[in-house]
């Protein structure tokens, strides 16, 4: 594996990664520790890692596996509390290539929306993220509902084009 095919996946997979580790740790800079730590220990087995076929599953079964070793370890050094057992054992029930796709995807519809025009983001992100009307999105913007509803056609017309060419 090459430093560029290496920054490559570092740079596809990290965030997405990220997300998921967060959901098993609920600690995003422990997430991000744990991340590292297999994006390490890819790299220095990159020269046995070469036959590898699915990429994806590998990453996200090394994070979940070093997210398990964070949660031992917190365990043994602190006795951690039944919640975070019974946390520990729903995780373990995850189906990991599903789990993989859902982040990944999250990950492409976040960077496409940041892809959007400023209008279209600003209206999008408001109706569809923080769920107010159009006539709501309308007076905060000091525009018209016809126009939310336009820049709203286009927000979700280009979303669609984005996304079409990034699979």
């Amino acid at each position: 594996m090459t430093k560029q095919e290496f920054k490559k996946l570092f740079e596809q997979y990290y965030n997405p990664l990220c997300n998921f580790a967060s959901t098993i740790l609920y600690s995003s800079s422990k997430a991000e520790d744990a991340v590292q730590d297999v994006f390490i220990k890819m790299w220095q087995k990159k020269d046995t890692l070469g036959g590898l076929e699915n990429v994806k599953a590998y990453l996200f079964t090394a994070t979940k596996n070093k997210c398990f070793e964070y949660l031992r370890k917190l365990k043994l050094e602190r006795k951690l509390s039944e919640e975070n057992e019974s946390r520990l054992e729903m995780s373990s029930s995850i189906n990991i290539d599903d789990e993989a796709d859902k982040y990944v995807l999250k990950e492409k519809l976040f960077n496409s929306i940041r892809q959007l025009p400023p209008k279209c983001r600003d209206v999008f992100t408001l109706s569809k993220i923080n769920g107010l009307t159009y006539n709501e999105i309308a007076d905060e913007l000091g525009i018209s509902p016809k126009t939310v509803e336009n820049q709203m056609g286009r927000a979700l017309r280009l979303l669609r084009e984005i996304m079409k060419t990034k699979n």
